[in-house]
């Protein structure tokens, strides 16, 4: 056991599925009641919302209504990329709810999840964007975290994480587990003996590396496990500061899902859970978050994931966890593995591929339907012919698809692949300074994960300012807090 430090991995980690290609791939260092809807109840507004109708907030006190105030507009809102998120209307949703974090209202916590392959690996383009949320709408915490660690490559950024004695972990991608619970973030963890992982906040340091006051992932007042009940269940013991806050007995008649959260004042923490050794100790995962208005981004990556393995996911398993995280907004980034298929069952159509993305988005909205959601386009992909670096034509295909099936089932669709450049992007990044792709011409380096992040960030913003406008003097929508424990 080594001391602790803030996760982080090596620049290339391999991206390998039995069946798909391996290549290397460039990260970054990285029974509770449900509250019913309550009316939305403002706080101070943040510096960056110039709210010009003060009298919004007597209105609000003394009929439980509020509207959408003037939006004054902010820097962010232009979209330097050119690419638009196209069906932006079909994020009303997460919008409307963004919008009571940045008025500040009391427990409007937003949060965002984006599963994907080893594109979002290293949580380099994820933590870009988290960062960019919470620096504008409010820091509500890191988010969702595996408990195990099931990759060497796996690593988040902007919070401490050590695997000090090892889980045995299931991957969804390995179809290992006869019950088809994996968990929301497609890793099943389990322990027989004492398995032990810590999660704690940045020290002065440890955080963004970007100049400015930033405290981002220095604060934290709420830790949830995830496990599952079952019948030869066993503990788990959960440590904040050192102390044992809670210990948790797993087992029950029958096999379902349980969640435990401690609350504690906000401010650093480590927090560690370990396997007591009394039985099967399985877990899904952690929450580490904040009671504060702001946005959370979760990163899900799953290495070496093809979409259609999302779907070995048991459908009211997955529904039920995406129900509790009470998600706003369910993002997608798939593409990559699939494109080893450009030769085989996807070489003359790309029906098979839209079907299975359709049925994995409906599997997962099923949780929250009235979530938004959204899928990013894959990124270029390219090989050497003789001495140059061509595209390889199955991307344009898949991102075509792609496009058709988020717009098709009422997502927001994002064209990473043309935001980037669309065809030759690889060529052009390798000469970039510092390059934007990798040499195994498949993955973005770190700086090509922040670019693409930082033109998603954008178009994400553009659309937010359009829906803010629009919408100015119409009541707000109400807070929803059906998440336990927000």
């Amino acid at each position: 056991m080594g001391p602790a430090s803030q996760s982080s991995a090596p620049e290339v980690a391999a991206n390998l599925e039995p069946g798909g290609n391996a290549s290397p791939m460039p990260v970054a260092a990285a029974s509770e009641q449900i509250a019913p809807a309550a009316v939305a109840t403002p706080v101070a507004a943040r510096p960056s919302e110039a709210v010009e109708a003060p009298a919004d907030a007597a209105r609000a006190a003394a009929t439980g209504v509020t509207v959408f105030p003037p939006y004054a507009g902010n820097p962010e809102d232009d979209d330097p990329s050119g690419v638009e998120l196209e069906g932006a209307q079909n994020l009303a949703y997460y919008y409307g709810q963004l919008t009571l974090s940045e008025l500040g209202v009391k427990g409007a916590i937003t949060r965002g999840s984006l599963w994907g392959d080893s594109v979002i690996g290293g949580d380099g383009l994820t933590q870009e964007i988290r960062q960019r949320l919470q620096r504008r709408f409010g820091d509500a915490g890191h988010g969702f975290h595996a408990l195990g660690k099931y990759s060497r490559w796996y690593g988040h950024r902007g919070v401490r994480y050590q695997e000090r004695r090892p889980w045995q972990t299931c991957l969804i991608i390995f179809k290992c587990e006869k019950d088809r619970r994996y968990g929301y973030g497609g890793v099943s963890s389990v322990s027989i003996g004492n398995s032990l992982s810590m999660w704690g906040t940045v020290s002065e340091g440890q955080g963004p590396k970007e100049p400015g006051p930033d405290e981002l992932g220095r604060s934290l007042s709420r830790f949830e496990l995830w496990y599952q009940k079952r019948p030869d269940g066993g503990g788990f013991e959960i440590r904040v500061d050192g102390r044992v806050a809670r210990v948790v007995d797993t087992r029950a008649p029958e096999v379902s899902d349980g969640f435990e959260t401690v609350q504690f004042a906000d401010g650093e923490h480590e927090i560690e859970v370990a396997a007591l050794g009394t039985g099967v100790a399985r877990g899904y995962g952690v929450v580490l978050e904040r009671d504060t208005p702001g946005a959370v981004w979760d990163e899900l990556a799953l290495i070496g994931s093809f979409i259609q393995r999302l779907d070995y996911e048991d459908p009211d398993h997955i529904a039920g966890q995406v129900k509790r995280r009470d998600v706003d907004l369910l993002g997608f980034m798939f593409g990559g593995n699939d494109l080893s298929r450009e030769h085989s069952d996807l070489k003359t159509t790309t029906a098979p591929y839209e079907a299975e993305y359709t049925r994995v988005l409906r599997k997962f909205r099923a949780g929250k339907p009235n979530a938004s959601c959204l899928i990013l386009a894959m990124t270029d992909h390219a090989r050497k012919v003789d001495e140059a670096i061509v595209s390889r034509p199955g991307v344009a295909r898949l991102v075509e698809a792609q496009r058709k099936v988020a717009l098709g089932e009422g997502c927001a669709f994002f064209d990473t692949y043309m935001a980037m450049g669309g065809p030759g992007a690889v060529e052009r990044g390798r000469k970039n300074k510092p390059p934007l792709a990798s040499p195994d011409l498949r993955h973005p380096t770190v700086a090509g994960q922040r670019r693409i992040a930082t033109l998603f960030y954008a178009a994400l913003m553009h659309g937010y300012a359009r829906f803010r406008r629009a919408h100015a003097g119409e009541p707000l929508p109400a807070l929803d807090t059906s998440a336990p424990g927000g």
